[in-house]
């Protein structure tokens, strides 16, 4: 039945009774006064007034005169009351010399009806005060003299009281101006463009891009602009970069959208031709410090007017690679396009639209580069824009997490040379690189990173640094401190192994150059690498590293940051993991070391089927096992170019993974009961590199693995047959 009835309650019809209710209620009260339920309470009291004081005139006569006649006031009043055919008043005596009148309750006396009022004879005259009683009479139906003067005996019989025979219509105008306030307050908060914004004016980050032209000029109409905007946490100057946006049209309306959104996620727009596409293209080159792997991407604004079916079938034939394609559309509840939202939400594809109102929370909101990562996030596979880097040193610093303890020892002391020593993918790149994203921009520092491909340091600094390629190194210092006069000189050389194995060789040539450099105070380096830069630093009593600079050791990440890797970046685009238990055993599993956990991450990533926000306990059971995580732990058994060092760190690895822990007298044992002479020294070397490689980590005078997934990946049978293997072999060199 409500079904039914539901079209006759429609905004029009309901408009259309305000409407005639108003009318109909302002007619009213003009000309038909004592019908209207507002005016009709002053009319009738303005109309009535006169005959209740003539009628209070005459008890007034009428007790002078039974005064005058008893030389004193009358006991009984009633006696003397004058003859009133139709009395209005019932009018008593409470003491002497003094009327009470209490008006009847008639409704045709409207505001006069119930009410009280006392008049009092001063003794010896003719006077009369008079006052309201209880309850009083309403002010305005009082006469002048009221409270502060007499009336004469013989004035006439229906005195003309201070009573205003407009208050009615005025009355009215009161009355019209509240409506009409109410009316506007009410146009204000339900006006279809403005009033979501006065009534929850955050709404207006997401109103359509097209509307916000209008919704500026109602505003600073109403002087409710700079308001609204302070309630919504808008900023002026984004409101009207917003508003210019979608003012602009023609030609340069396409350009202009589309560098106001790149600006806002610091990203450098350029316009792209020869597409097929019917409208705008333009490349977007986003900064290194995005949270996902995305470099860049191309951004199509569509011609105005254009069909909607045209747009949707040239995206279908455009040709864009592994680029991402952002789609400035005008999607809106005004402009409706179903078919393209349908389009992008299809993640079988790399197009993502970009709606009219997320245009506008782009724009005039906080976080645009939430708004960014949302909408990639909605409408992308979550492995095509993956937050987490599995491949070489972290270069973005949102994907950068921990270190704080190293950073600070770097960044927060007097320049000094470090030592980065720590097996592969276990940060040091990272490092380098996050100290060289801190002293970019320091007005007394200058920073340069190298990347050694092998042992020649000084060919590779001379190319990076454009001089020939013979340059000595302390012609290349001189030439980057005439570059940079008046600043400290910091070279953070990576993957220098090759370096030191061959400067061992050579009589450490370069290095010895490296110190003086150092020592006369021109430059400082922070040097990284594996065995190769330990050994020499540490082990060769010889080398001019000895003391060179502090060594600093990379092992596991921090626990706490171990969790922010693992659930920061999925935070920002809107996943996370069922429960805190899930990420606990993702890091154990790990064994906080950086870049599993970030593997373990993307795996999981994979294992999501489409539609999923949420990493589940079968998930990271998936990614535990699967190959990119085999691959990542493997490797360790060639963590030196010397083969019989290889050897026994596969010996040392295989006892631990069939005893469950190891020590150096264990393996001596071991060794010996196989007919190996145990050499000592060439043990713990094995048992420290293997701790530098975050393979074993010791506890006490024993040593376990460093990573529990270790453990998992030998069998029993083939652990104790590896073992043997190698020990025969072993035996054999022998």
């Amino acid at each position: 039945m409500f079904e039914r009835l539901s079209p006759f309650f429609s905004r029009a019809v309901v408009r259309a009774v305000v409407i005639a209710a108003v009318t109909l209620f302002v007619a009213s009260a003009l000309f038909t006064p004592q019908l209207n339920p507002v005016t009709r309470g002053s009319f009738l009291a303005s109309v009535n007034v006169g005959p209740v004081w003539g009628e209070l005139v005459q008890w007034r006569i009428a007790m002078i005169e039974a005064r005058n006649e008893l030389d004193g006031w009358p006991k009984d009043i009633q006696k003397y009351a004058p003859p009133i055919a139709n009395p209005q008043l019932r009018v008593t005596s409470p003491r002497p010399n003094v009327l009470q009148a209490d008006i009847a309750h008639h409704p045709e006396l409207g505001k006069l009806a119930g009410t009280q009022v006392v008049v009092v004879l001063k003794p010896g005259t003719h006077t009369w005060t008079c006052r309201p009683g209880n309850p009083p009479i309403p002010p305005g139906y009082l006469p002048l003299n009221c409270l502060e003067g007499a009336t004469d005996d013989f004035e006439p019989a229906q005195p003309a009281p201070d009573v205003d025979p407009f208050g009615w219509l005025r009355s009215l105008i009161v009355w019209c101006g509240v409506i009409f306030a109410v009316g506007a307050v009410v146009w204000v908060v339900r006006h279809p463009m403005i009033g979501a914004g006065q009534l929850r004016p955050a709404r207006l980050r997401r109103t359509p891009l097209a509307r916000l032209p209008q919704i500026d000029r109602l505003l600073r109409w109403l002087r409710r602009l700079e308001a609204t905007l302070l309630a919504a946490d808008i900023r002026m100057v984004d409101w009207r970069r917003a508003v210019l946006c979608a003012q602009t049209t023609g030609a340069e309306h396409a350009p202009a959208l589309a560098r106001a959104l790149a600006e806002r996620v610091s990203a450098r727009c350029q316009p792209s031709s020869d597409w097929a596409l019917p409208g705008q293209v333009f490349e977007w080159q986003f900064p290194p410090d995005l949270p996902v792997s995305l470099d860049r991407c191309m951004v199509f604004v569509p011609s105005p007017g254009i069909d909607e079916a045209t747009v949707l079938r040239q995206l279908r034939a455009a040709q864009t690679g592994s680029d991402v394609l952002l789609i400035l559309s005008g999607h809106s509840v005004d402009t409706p396009w179903p078919m393209l939202r349908a389009h992008a939400d299809d993640r079988a594809n790399l197009h993502v639209m970009v709606d009219s109102a997320s245009q506008t929370e782009w724009l005039i909101g906080g976080e645009a580069l939430q708004v960014l990562l949302r909408l990639l996030a909605a409408q992308l596979r979550i492995t095509r824009i993956s937050p987490y880097q599995t491949r070489g040193g972290v270069t973005r610093e949102g994907a950068f997490f921990g270190r704080a303890q190293l950073l600070a020892r770097v960044i927060n002391r007097e320049p000094a040379n470090y030592l980065v020593v720590g097996g592969r993918q276990l940060g040091k790149s990272s490092l380098l690189k996050a100290v060289q994203r801190r002293m970019q921009g320091h007005p007394h520092t200058v920073c340069h990173y190298v990347s050694l491909r092998d042992h020649r340091l000084a060919p590779r600094m001379a190319l990076q640094f454009g001089l020939p390629a013979d340059t000595p190194l302390e012609a290349i210092v001189d030439h980057l401190q005439s570059q940079y006069q008046g600043k400290r000189l910091v070279l953070l050389i990576d993957e220098a192994d090759l370096f030191f194995r061959d400067e061992s060789h050579n009589g450490y040539a370069q290095l010895s150059t490296l110190r003086a450099l150092s020592e006369e105070g021109r430059c400082w380096f922070m040097l990284a690498g594996f065995w190769d830069l330990y050994a020499t630093a540490v082990l060769d009593y010889q080398s001019p590293l000895r003391n060179f600079g502090e060594v600093l050791a990379i092992g596991g990440l921090e626990r706490a940051a171990c969790r922010e890797l693992a659930t920061e970046p999925l935070r920002r685009l809107r996943l996370g993991f069922d429960n805190e238990r899930l990420v606990d055993r993702l890091i154990d599993a790990s064994g906080q070391r950086a870049n599993l956990v970030a593997i373990l991450c993307q795996e999981c990533l994979e294992a999501l089927a489409p539609g999923e926000r949420v990493i589940e306990a079968r998930h990271l059971t998936q990614a535990l096992a699967s190959q990119a995580v085999q691959d990542a732990l493997a490797g360790w058994g060639r963590l030196s170019h010397d083969e019989a060092a290889c050897r026994l760190d596969r010996i040392v690895v295989y006892h631990t993974a069939q005893a469950g822990q190891t020590s150096l007298v264990a393996l001596a044992q071991l060794l010996h009961s196989h007919g190996i002479t145990a050499d000592a020294q060439a043990l713990r070397q094995s048992l420290a590199r293997l701790q530098l490689a975050y393979v074993l980590r010791k506890k006490d005078a024993e040593y376990r693995f460093a990573i529990s997934l270790l453990q998992d990946q030998f069998e029993p049978a083939e652990v104790e047959l590896l073992l043997h293997q190698e020990l025969a072999v072993l035996a054999k060199t022998e």
